[in-house]
């Protein structure tokens, strides 16, 4: 018995430890055969739909391994919320994913795993929804290295 509500105690604490560094979190491939990551953390999310709290940022770390070699990449996103399908315009230096690479930078090689991070501005006038949100790393060509779709919702910042 003693035995058991140690392994229970293990668990919880790997469970926890494996939260606070922050899991992967699930999401869904793109449309169209682009290849999928191997991983996506969303900060403060293991389970979607993942909070976008308005006035902040949403911080999304991607590991994924380039399907081909590439010279720069940039970063697409499209939101899909209340049956309505649009681009979503990111600042031009945050598009530039090449500035986000956190374990290597560009030119990228093919077979080279990489970490990207997406540091994506929820503004305050944006209306608390649910959407999905794809995410995708492209080259100067268009041709994707990288997507993925995640559920969402905006919501409002919370009281400190």
């Amino acid at each position: 018995m003693a035995c058991l509500k140690l392994f229970s105690v293990v668990c919880l604490v790997v469970l926890a430890a494996t939260n606070a560094i922050g899991a992967g979190v699930a999401t869904r491939a793109c449309t169209g055969g682009r290849p999928a990551p191997t991983e996506v953390r969303v900060e403060g999310c293991t389970v979607p739909p993942c909070d976008l709290v308005r006035g902040s940022d949403a911080i999304m770390d991607m590991d994924f391994t380039a399907p081909f070699a590439a010279a720069n990449l940039r970063t697409q996103v499209v939101a899909t919320a209340l049956g309505v399908t649009a681009p979503f315009e990111l600042p031009a230096d945050r598009a530039a994913a090449c500035n986000w690479l956190l374990n290597t930078q560009c030119p990228v090689s093919a077979n080279e795993d990489i970490t990207y991070r997406l540091s994506m501005p929820v503004l305050l006038v944006y209306p608390r929804v649910s959407l999905t949100v794809e995410i995708d790393l492209v080259d100067d060509a268009g041709q994707s290295l990288a997507c993925f779709e995640l559920d969402a919702r905006v919501v409002s910042g919370r009281a400190v």
